[in-house]
């Protein structure tokens, strides 16, 4: 009887400490809501894909804008490597999957963000509006 008391009581301590760490991860976690889904959509990206993408970035505290690719990079969209790191760790992670025409709201928590040293303060959330322009699969053959 012993044993089966100590066994409960430690279950019981392990599902505490499971349900603390998914509570630490949810903050981590980055939030997708898609505004726009084209009609038809042959093949979603993917890690390895090259991607041409419009973003425009924007504090969710105040909802101050601090990039817009379509002013800072001369109204082109951005060419980048999708999963490798050419971008935030967020802005990867909210643009797996989508479609070429897509357009969606990505909320990144300041752990997958630029964090201190970047354009935006540690303690920020960022609220990115994207737009897959174009991709080609499969470059650099990571996949």
């Amino acid at each position: 009887m012993g044993f089966i008391v100590s066994f409960l009581l430690y279950l019981q301590a392990y599902s505490l400490l499971v349900d603390h760490t998914a509570a630490d991860e949810s903050k981590d976690e980055v939030k997708i809501e898609v505004l726009y889904m084209p009609e038809t959509c042959t093949q979603k990206s993917k890690k390895g894909d090259m991607l041409n993408a419009h973003y425009d970035g924007y504090l969710a505290k105040d909802g101050s804008k601090f990039y817009c690719s379509r002013s800072d990079n001369k109204g082109h969209p951005k060419w980048f490597v999708l999963g490798v790191g050419q971008v935030i760790k967020g802005l990867d992670i909210g643009m797996d999957g989508m479609c070429v025409g897509e357009k969606r709201k990505v909320i990144i928590p300041p752990s997958l963000a630029f964090g201190e040293k970047g354009k935006v303060p540690e303690d920020n959330h960022i609220v990115g509006h994207s737009f897959l322009a174009c991709q080609h699969f499969g470059i650099n053959g990571i996949n």
